[in-house]
């Protein structure tokens, strides 16, 4: 049997995954923690980040076949949990109703408030993502990092070049 009549054999396809570290339960184990991270820092809740995991890992078992190479199943996965998060996130937010009894914000603070947020987006991902990992849902520049899967340094580098970054911004909004 060659190669090509292998790849579309399924048995002999799953034997040839799990042995290259392509089953389900290997990247599970593996990457579980961090699609998690991942998931929390933009769900900014438990019960929102579990749903977003479970998306995500249906969708990549189910889309397993198109990773050839197990080194790059982190970032792959990394990918699809950031996509699945966003996805989700304007799902709920278009269908989730306003508490009636929220006390009106003083029209001051939720300015500053929006203007921030409108900055954070303007924001580039790779400076967005540590942004609101650190000062929004309070994680430590090694959480940061491991989440991102970068050093500390680097981390520590984004979070600077990110604030910097924000503060053209913000004075650029005020003009």
């Amino acid at each position: 049997m060659n190669r090509a009549e292998s790849q579309n054999d399924p048995l002999i396809g799953d034997l040839a995954d799990r042995q290259r570290g392509l089953d389900a339960e290997t990247l599970f184990r593996r990457h579980g923690p961090t699609v998690w991270s991942v998931c929390l820092a933009h769900a900014k809740n438990v019960q929102d980040s579990e749903d977003i995991m479970q998306e995500v890992f249906l969708k990549t078992f189910s889309g397993l076949s198109m990773l050839r190479d197990p080194d790059r199943a982190r970032g792959w996965l990394l990918q699809i949990a950031r996509r699945t998060c966003i996805d989700y996130l304007r799902r709920k937010t278009a269908t989730q109703p306003i508490p009636e009894d929220l006390p009106a914000p003083q029209k001051e603070t939720e300015d500053r408030i929006s203007s921030l947020h409108r900055a954070i987006s303007k924001l580039p991902e790779a400076f967005r993502e540590p942004i609101i990992l650190f000062y929004l849902n309070g994680h430590s520049s090694a959480s940061v990092a491991r989440t991102l899967g970068i050093s500390e340094t680097a981390a520590r580098s984004r979070l600077a070049r990110a604030r910097l970054r924000l503060h053209e911004i913000l004075s650029e909004d005020k003009r």
